[in-house]
């Protein structure tokens, strides 16, 4: 996700106000991610409305929400870009099995080696044997 201006994400959210009233619902959230192509599930759709609104707990999110949560959002993908890249021990823009090991080693978790072949199955959706960025960023956020 390239970096976007905040003039850039109010136009965004302008767009996405179908009903004009201010706020996004769930809906046109789910709207908006459909027409960037996301395969984002309805639990997953649910965890980001939870994410961007506020903690009042009206089910819309305002503009400022919205800036804030996407701002936030480009700061954990530049993140896990820079976690990518670390790991990726020989440079060649994919995580093999090892390379994977050693990131979920590095958090401090421990999986067996059936259990690391299972994450790498879900992870690896183009089924070519290693895991892209891409690939890595939608099974991490």
């Amino acid at each position: 996700m390239p970096r976007k201006s905040m003039a850039e994400w109010e136009a965004l959210f302008k767009a996405t106000d179908k009903d004009k009233n201010g706020t996004l619902d769930i809906n046109e959230l789910r709207l908006m991610l459909k027409s960037a192509n996301s395969n984002i599930t309805e639990s997953q759709l649910a965890n980001m409305f939870v994410y961007f609104e506020s903690t009042n707990g009206d089910k819309k999110i305002t503009l400022s929400e919205f800036i804030s949560g996407m701002q936030k959002l480009e700061g954990f993908i530049k993140t896990l870009s820079t976690l990518f890249t670390k790991f990726d021990k020989d440079k060649n823009g994919y995580l093999d099995k090892k390379e994977l090991k050693k990131i979920i080693d590095a958090c401090g978790q421990k999986f067996t080696d059936m259990e690391l072949d299972e994450i790498m199955k879900k992870m690896d959706t183009s089924r070519d044997g290693k895991i892209s960025l891409a690939e890595f960023l939608d099974a991490m956020i």
